[in-house]
């Protein structure tokens, strides 16, 4: 088609109006909130994480689940929240409305309530990401109708005019062949689904929930450089016909809008369910990266203040992650352990404007830890058998750091053997029995950290069992690992 038609289209008059658009100061609005995961061995108090989210003055959280424990820590602290339905129940909920009504029954109707111990549930969101191209099809045929149950199981517990469902997609649901927004539509083994969704959505007036990766385009995308995801000045520029690109985020966010208008719903509204920047476990995901990030996409979503926009942008956007997760799935990669602006522990690894303005984030107090002890390397022992025993180590406790461009990536050996025999060690709460490993583990009081690489001591907590989500947790070794592990072990 030539360049004078394109100008002239609908999507494109519709995409040059949201360059223009606007957003109100999200702090203000408590337009920003943050996923609060608890795919962790050792999970800080959900009153702990409370207590966090209101010392940063967060005014909304997502979760993954209802968990019971959670929702009730929440009670009466006039946070807005979004409950997820795990993946592996959509099956039942779309073939039972009395399966859903249970479920609606045991996790929003006894916490939702006109007292003041009551929880602000705004969204029910259906499944975590199910179209996500990895599942395959699996999913497809159950999230619309599992919807549907959720939906009619909230009119019939009253809830209908409080709470919302939507159905959280993945980025990867969306195609462009030029990489440019006006060719953008759903994938075509999705388009149908998304489609049936998007009808059901745009008949209950609930929101689009989508997610953004700046930090996977630019892996993935060699168009996609580090300064167009970062919001740098000197990034080079995009165009698409008479649009102009300068970030990363405009450009994801106009494939959103083009894809809504291809598929014929422009007017469903937007929200960001997650977007984020790592701070470990691949090149370039550190804490002063996913700082500049933060504080760009912030910063140029605070400068769109132009009122007379016909299409504004999301006023919801929901930042991943509070906290780090050291038992999320990796098999996107190491970094998916290390997206939270805080520590496991709830230490802000870096400053970033949430809500609590010009003051500095506000880190968890009086957390419990275990023991000051770490095991290390029996370095008077023989070694010979270490590499084996450091990747049985890692096959159930994270390792991620020590990948290539982690912050441990750097110990040399047997500093990083050390470093997975510690990762186990706290996993297992410090147990003697875990820093055995053939007689070639050592309990030290002497914190072996080093540089920028922590070895961390494991939290005092009996909630790690009740707080997994198994739907999410990942036990597997990284490739990436093993292989480093070996290579360290032939010098």
């Amino acid at each position: 088609m030539a360049s004078q038609s394109l100008k002239s289209t609908p999507i494109l008059q519709l995409l040059s109006l949201s360059l223009i658009i606007s957003l109100s100061a999200l702090a203000e609005v408590e337009g920003l909130g943050v996923n609060w995961g608890t795919a962790a061995s050792h999970p800080l108090p959900p009153q702990k994480v409370v207590e966090l989210l209101k010392a940063n003055n967060i005014g909304k959280v997502k979760l993954f689940d209802a968990n019971p424990l959670v929702l009730q820590s929440l009670s009466g602290s006039n946070i807005h929240v979004t409950v997820g339905v795990p993946n592996s129940m959509l099956r039942s909920l779309n073939s039972s409305l009395k399966a859903a009504e249970s479920w609606v029954h045991d996790n929003l109707t006894r916490f939702v309530s006109d007292g003041a111990s009551r929880v602000l549930i705004d969204y029910v969101a259906v499944g975590d990401e199910p179209f996500l191209q990895s599942y395959g099809e699996q999913f497809y045929p159950f999230v619309v109708g599992a919807a549907a149950n959720i939906q009619m199981a909230l009119f019939k517990a009253n809830l209908a005019e409080k709470v919302k469902v939507v159905a959280p997609c993945s980025f990867d649901a969306f195609l462009s062949e030029s990489g440019l927004p006006s060719k953008a539509r759903f994938r075509p083994d999705v388009n149908r689904t998304m489609i049936e969704l998007l009808r059901f959505l745009n008949r209950h007036h609930s929101p689009f929930f989508v997610t953004i990766s700046p930090f996977e385009s630019y892996h993935e995308n060699k168009n996609f450089s580090l300064d167009f995801a970062l919001f740098r000045e000197a990034a080079h520029a995009r165009n698409d016909s008479h649009n102009t690109y300068k970030n990363g985020f405009d450009l994801s966010y106009d494939t959103i809008i083009s894809a809504l208008s291809t598929a014929g719903f422009p007017q469903v509204d937007i929200v960001i369910g997650q977007i984020g920047w790592p701070t470990d476990g691949a090149p370039n995901a550190t804490p002063s990266l996913a700082q500049e990030f933060m504080r760009g996409l912030i910063d140029h979503l605070h400068s769109r203040s132009t009122k007379s926009s016909k299409r504004q942008l999301p006023a919801e956007i929901y930042i991943l992650s509070l906290l780090d997760e050291d038992k999320r799935s990796i098999a996107t990669g190491n970094f998916e352990r290390h997206w939270g602006v805080f520590t496991f522990d709830g230490q802000a690894k870096y400053q970033v404007d949430l809500g609590q303005g010009s003051r500095k984030l506000v880190n968890v107090r009086d957390v419990q830890y275990l023991s000051p002890k770490w095991c290390v390397v029996n370095n008077n022992k023989d070694l010979l058998n270490t590499t084996a025993l450091a990747l049985d180590a890692c096959a159930a406790a994270d390792c991620t750091a020590i990948s290539p461009g982690g912050s441990c990536f750097n110990l040399s050996w047997p500093g990083n053997i050390s470093y997975a025999f510690n990762s186990f060690y706290q996993q297992h709460d410090q147990n003697p029995e875990s820093c055995d490993f053939a007689g070639l583990g050592l309990i030290t009081t002497v914190d072996p950290s080093v540089d920028g690489c922590r070895f961390f001591v494991g939290l005092r907590t009996s909630l790690s069992i009740s707080l997994q989500n198994s739907a999410r947790f990942c036990s597997i070794i990284s490739p990436m690992v093993t292989a480093f592990l070996w290579l360290l072990n032939q010098r």
